[in-house]
């Protein structure tokens, strides 16, 4: 490979690893329910107690928040509620979803076993402080009432709340046409004196850990706390350091327009109805749940008063046409970038069309591979013309180099003098490879994000295209077949396709050091990904042999 082509090949490898690197508003109106049936024991919270009076205006604290009256004992009911998009499973103890199903894709986003300290269900829970939101609060456990009536499953509780009557009702109505749901927080004082909540807020938040589940273990396979803020998507990672907050807690004030969790495919998002948000808080302990949830203001409650605050809940697949159709304003909640996604939709397109024919995702990147190298072969055999232009042009640029040797500008003038008098482009070789990296970068972001791919098989040991195709583990080292042929395939290509320009010992370091980087690089990508670079090399090795075959013939 002639200089320029090395420069290349240098070239596309810090675009890859810097891509990687930096890349990898009020209360709503709504119909009062049906009033629900009061038990003795309910009746007596609602009757004053010595605390049952007017409460001043209390500071943000994190001081224990007096939660009396709880039913924690009694049988749980649970109710099965269909919708088009979602099966899902409620049980009465903590008003929860205890199991999500997305229909379409047969995927649970409930993960009930994982190596955090996560509930793993759509708890919706309310917290009164910073401290309950890490630890939980007596609603948690708490046995709620629990009716269903035209496809709206009601929850409600009666407690005191620092000595005043407070019911908390949850309402959840699912949508018809879109993966989401509305949940909607009723307050109601049931007490005779002005309630004022601690702190004056509420936290909220959908849940610590979405599905579906995954090996954790590999770095792709990560989870994180999102929210955006005036338009910004932003991923939480847990941590402290260079790009992480430290703490137990990370909290970000301002207009949040919503927050969540996210997985590798998976979204589950709550963005409020009519009112605003004043900030974000998530849960940064290591092991624990990735736990992200938003404050809402409350104002203090007058005896009888009842405050709504809804959220719509986007429980679903990162892609923009379904994050879109339920509000548009979770439309960067797919996480792609603006210069790649054209590119990733199309290339998506053309894998899964390719997929209609085959049944099989890895003949169809094959494939897929076949004809990005025929519609690139134009561009390959004018690098591969440039490449012998600038070899033939070798002896002459010595010349100039020891003519000009102390005259640094001269050389370069008389060397760029010397490229457009033959016609070469110094830069012909680097042009194929800088075209094929936006195709590499969106199947990357396919393979990564995009659950059409997720445990795609495709042959003999092959069998998740979106995880690297570990055979076996050695002392907790994945040992891994792709990214070594990869390496081979491209140490093949080198030699076939290296053109003596006078670089000599720089060029032989180059040609070495260039296909080990990109092992280390590859080695724990998708292999998917690695295939289709191993696909590309392997076809670069095919056409330079014929290359050179007709090449003497015609000699």
């Amino acid at each position: 490979m002639e200089k320029r082509t090395l420069l290349a090949v240098v070239l596309s490898a810090v675009v890859w690893i810097g891509w990687f690197l930096l890349v990898d508003p009020q209360t709503k109106k709504t119909e009062k329910p049906a009033k629900p049936v009061v038990t003795s024991e309910e009746k007596k919270l609602t009757e004053p107690s010595v605390n049952d009076k007017v409460q001043k205006p209390i500071r943000r604290t994190n001081a224990p928040v007096a939660i009396a009256g709880t039913r924690n004992t009694g049988k749980e009911k649970k109710v099965t509620l269909e919708s088009e998009k979602y099966t899902a499973v409620f049980n009465s103890r903590g008003a929860v979803i205890e199991k999500l199903l997305i229909k379409d894709r047969n995927v649970e986003v409930t993960v009930k076993e994982s190596p955090f300290k996560a509930k793993g269900i759509l708890d919706f829970p309310i917290h009164f402080n910073d401290n309950e939101f890490l630890s939980g609060n007596a609603l948690d456990q708490t046995v709620w009432s629990m009716r269903e009536k035209d496809g709206i499953v009601i929850f409600s509780t009666l407690f005191r709340l620092n000595g005043i009557p407070l019911e908390i009702q949850k309402h959840f109505t699912f949508q018809a046409k879109t993966n989401s749901f509305i949940v909607e927080y009723h307050f109601i004082n049931r007490g005779r004196h002005v309630l004022t909540l601690p702190n004056s807020s509420v936290i909220v938040s959908p849940t610590d850990i979405v599905g579906p589940r995954l090996d954790y273990t590999n770095s792709y396979n990560t989870l994180s706390g999102v929210y955006s803020q005036d338009g910004d998507y932003e991923t939480e990672a847990k941590g402290s350091g260079m790009f992480s907050k430290a703490g137990i807690l990370k909290k970000q004030e301002g207009n949040i327009e919503y927050a969540g969790v996210s997985s590798r495919y998976i979204l589950a998002l709550m963005k409020p109805k009519d009112f605003t948000i004043s900030g974000s808080v998530m849960d940064n302990r290591e092991g624990t749940g990735f736990r992200t949830g938003m404050y809402i203001k409350m104002d203090p409650l007058q005896p009888g008063a009842e405050v709504v605050r809804a959220f719509t809940v986007y429980v679903g697949e990162k892609k923009e046409k379904l994050l879109m159709e339920v509000d548009p304003g979770l439309k960067e909640a797919d996480d792609v970038s603006l210069i790649i996604e054209p590119i990733r939709k199309f290339v998506l397109f053309v894998i899964l069309k390719l997929n209609g024919l085959f049944g099989n995702l890895g003949w169809s990147l094959v494939v897929f591979s076949i004809l990005t190298k025929i519609v690139f072969m134009p561009l390959t055999k004018k690098s591969t013309d440039s490449m012998k232009k600038m070899q033939a042009l070798t002896p002459k640029i010595n010349e100039l180099k020891a003519k000009y040797k102390d005259k640094p500008d001269v050389m370069q003038r008389e060397m760029m003098g010397l490229y457009k008098e033959n016609k070469v482009n110094p830069m012909g070789g680097c042009l194929p490879i800088l075209l094929q990296m936006p195709f590499f970068f969106a199947l990357y972001s396919a393979l990564i994000n995009g659950i059409d791919l997720w445990q795609a098989p495709f042959m003999l040991w092959m069998q998740d295209l979106s995880m690297p195709d570990t055979i076996a583990q050695v002392a907790g080292f994945n040992v891994n077949i792709l990214p070594v042929l990869m390496t081979v395939s491209t140490f093949l290509q080198q030699k076939l396709t290296t053109v003596d320009t006078g670089a000599g010992q720089q060029q032989k370091i180059m040609m070495t050091v260039m296909p080990l980087m990109f092992i280390f690089i590859f080695w724990s990508m998708p292999s998917g990904l690695v295939l289709y670079w191993t696909l590309q090399n392997v076809f670069q090795v095919a056409h330079q042999l014929v290359v050179n075959k007709f090449g003497k013939e015609k000699n």
